[in-house]
């Protein structure tokens, strides 16, 4: 091989270096830039994902998808191979190899976020450009029903009880995919600034709109505010306000909690009278689970019973079980009243209330 012949091929070699395929011998040499739009990081391989909702096949997501992708692409410094501003070289130009190797890499990227059904029609293509290009006629016919589709979503959202942050997150999103459908171009005659502002005073009218009721205070100082505050000054008050209620809404459980302890101890003692009652409450009456071993019936201990610890004066004995004898009074009955009164005398005084018993109930 002649001196000729070894110049011309290390010239042929450095002129790949522009693409960053120069090769190993040559590397050390030369400087690669990595400004370039043919540069590849080692990192920039054709399995990235760079969505996380891939294209579906009738399209409905695709201005979303869309916006994402060429976002992910601007990053990598690739988005001229989508959209026309880098053309395919000629086949003798040093960047041709380069450009080759950045389209196969950047449709990779394509298919890589599209759904099955369209990765077979999108693998057949021979550059990114043609892809996308073919994305656009296809989805990008029906601009005014998605547009219609987008305001009517507005017009429906709600918050319907959900955090604040949730609620303002969806109407970004939408907000987000009508301005790439409908941007405001930018002009030197000021109405450009106008139509802006006015874009976002419809932003706090959509937002105000779908708060639920208990923001309604919130809802009528803003629209009293004279000139309108910004759509942050109105997040920020209503989350405001969100925090506020939060607190309330916390406090609550807490004074019914001290209120029910304070009670405590009159219910404990409310409840021991009941028992000693021997079940006054109907309740007890029906469910007592106390019985007497000295006369043989329920609702009373043996401790608490009559015949032990003696009638109150006005009581009426029952008939003995299985007998016909009348019922007696413990005091002016045929029966000797102080047999009954005796024993009862002994154990309380007749004028004060009988202890643990109620005078207008009859155990049996």
């Amino acid at each position: 091989m002649g001196c000729m012949d070894k110049n011309v091929m290390e010239d042929e070699s450095a002129s790949y270096v522009h693409g960053g395929l120069a090769p190993v011998a040559n590397v050390q040499n030369i400087a690669i830039d990595t400004k370039s739009p043919f540069y590849l990081h080692p990192s920039d391989h054709p399995g990235l994902i760079f969505v996380t909702q891939p294209l579906s096949e009738n399209g409905e997501n695709y201005f979303t998808w869309r916006r994402n992708m060429l976002t992910a692409l601007q990053s990598k410094n690739k988005a001229g191979f989508v959209d026309g501003l880098i053309a395919k070289p000629d086949v003798h130009s040093r960047d041709f190899q380069s450009w080759i190797q950045c389209n196969v890499v950047v449709k990779s990227w394509i298919v890589n976020s599209l759904s099955r059904e369209l990765q077979t029609s999108a693998a057949h293509a021979d550059t990114a450009s043609e892809i996308w290009c073919d994305f656009d006629e296809r989805f990008t016919q029906g601009i005014a029903l998605r547009v219609y589709d987008l305001k009517r979503s507005i017009a429906l959202l709600q918050q319907e009880k959900s955090a604040i942050s949730t609620y303002y997150g969806k109407l970004k999103g939408v907000w987000n995919e009508l301005h790439n459908l409908r941007p405001i171009h930018v002009c030197t005659c000021g109405a450009g600034k106008k139509m802006q502002e006015m874009r976002e005073e419809e932003k706090v009218f959509d937002f105000l709109m779908g708060l639920d009721d208990t923001y309604k205070t919130v809802r009528s100082q803003i629209l009293s505010i004279d000139p309108l505050p910004g759509l942050g000054r109105a997040y920020a008050v209503a989350a405001q306000e969100e925090k506020q209620q939060v607190v309330a809404a916390a406090r609550v459980p807490t004074i019914e909690a001290t209120t029910l302890l304070a009670k405590a101890p009159h219910m404990r003692h409310g409840g021991d009278q009941k028992i000693d009652r021997r079940g006054e409450n109907s309740g007890e009456r029906r469910h007592g689970g106390l019985h007497c071993t000295q006369c043989n019936r329920s609702n009373h201990s043996r401790e608490n019973c009559y015949e032990i610890i003696g009638y109150p004066p006005g009581w009426r004995r029952p008939k003995p079980r299985g007998g016909n004898q009348p019922w007696l009074r413990a005091s002016g009955g045929t029966t000797s009243s102080a047999a009954i009164a005796q024993p009862f005398a002994a154990t309380a005084d007749a004028s004060a209330p009988f202890p643990n018993h109620s005078p207008a109930y009859q155990p049996w």
